[in-house]
């Protein structure tokens, strides 16, 4: 390989992103570009990255479980106040979505998580259930912590603005900045705003369905009933950031995103609404996470891992560097393309906000 170039280049501005460039450089020993939008913390919160989520497959709730304990030990060492502990709620309130989460909590509940049902008036027809003990990323804290962690270990990140790129079909890139150009052996497209932002709607592969959906900031007139709310049929989550503000990340139709929004807040007081931006997403026809390479293209495509996706990074990191145990090969195996007609051997839980 030539001077001045690298194993990887990693495409994508989330945690997900992040964390993967810095596992690879630091634990697999390869040269790591990171390309994506630096943080900025006047910069609406686009991802709410937590270490659960109501999926109905156990070996990727069990995954799940140790990548996440891994990533919380890495975080953890950074500093303190990176992740903080949570008490989730998920609310479901249609037949599929109460017996999906029916299921997650039977499976959480065999899995050692503390799993209860929580009864409340606004939902008597649903299920609403408390998940103790959990990890959340702290939004303000952990992107400045990462970046340093990043420039310790000399992986390069660079903005994406500033950064021109060539992504050929055999996965490896040309990258300029400024004067300088380099060459990447392998394309990493990791997360769903990579694929939106970089990869062209020809090379996405058929499963692949780009969702609509929008970041919020409000103000409150008292706290949330919980840190942490997902109302799956609504396509709303929501996050306390401080006493009398939250942070909410919405999926589905954008006509109907502010009432969707309103409903899930009526018991919080009086709102106002102090920032909106355009946030797009990527869901799965199976409801699966994709791992596998882009259509007709080389390029490494990582996307639909949901809420939980920055705690995949570890897993994630194994298999790109060749080193994964047989159990983590085959679980990324069943989410590529080539699941073909076996979907129903990977398929999870996927909400269709109304």
């Amino acid at each position: 390989m030539a001077d001045g170039s690298y194993d990887y280049l990693v495409l994508g501005s989330t945690p997900l992103a992040g964390l993967l460039a810095g596992l690879l450089a630091i634990e697999h020993q390869r040269r790591v570009c990171l390309v994506g939008e630096p943080f900025s913390p006047f910069r609406l919160q686009r991802s709410i990255d937590i270490s659960i989520a109501p999926l109905t497959r156990p070996e990727t709730l069990l995954l799940l479980k140790r990548s996440a304990a891994e990533t919380t030990r890495l975080v953890n060492g950074w500093g303190k106040g990176l992740i903080s502990r949570a008490d989730p709620l998920f609310v479901a309130e249609t037949p599929q979505s109460i017996a999906a989460l029916g299921h997650f909590r039977h499976l959480a509940i065999a899995l050692g998580y503390a799993v209860e049902p929580v009864a409340d008036r606004s939902i008597a027809d649903g299920l609403m259930l408390r998940v103790r003990d959990v990890q959340l990323l702290g939004p303000g804290r952990f992107e400045p912590a990462l970046e340093t962690w990043l420039a310790r270990h000399e992986v390069r990140h660079l903005d994406r603005a500033d950064t021109e790129l060539t992504l050929r079909k055999d996965g490896t890139a040309r990258i300029v900045s400024g004067e300088h150009s380099v060459e990447a052996a392998q394309v990493i497209l990791a997360g769903d705003d990579a694929v939106l932002d970089d990869l062209p709607e020809e090379a996405r592969d058929r499963s692949l369905e780009p969702i609509p959906g929008a970041a919020m900031l409000l103000d409150t007139s008292r706290p949330l009933p919980a840190p942490y709310l997902s109302f799956l049929d609504r396509g709303v989550v929501l996050v306390q950031d401080g006493k009398v503000s939250a942070s909410a990340l919405l999926s589905g139709d954008p006509a109907t995103a502010r009432a969707r929004l309103g409903s899930t807040i009526a018991r919080a007081g009086a709102q106002r609404l102090a920032g909106e931006t355009v946030v797009g997403g990527i869901g799965t026809a199976d409801g699966a996470p994709y791992v596998g390479p882009a259509r007709g293209h080389k390029a490494l495509v990582i996307a639909a891992l949901g809420p939980a996706a920055a705690f995949f990074a570890p897993v994630l990191a194994r298999h790109i560097a060749g080193v994964a145990p047989a159990d983590e090969a085959a679980w990324v195996a069943d989410r590529g393309p080539s699941r073909g007609n076996q979907r129903l051997g990977a398929a999870d839980y996927q909400m269709v906000p109304a």
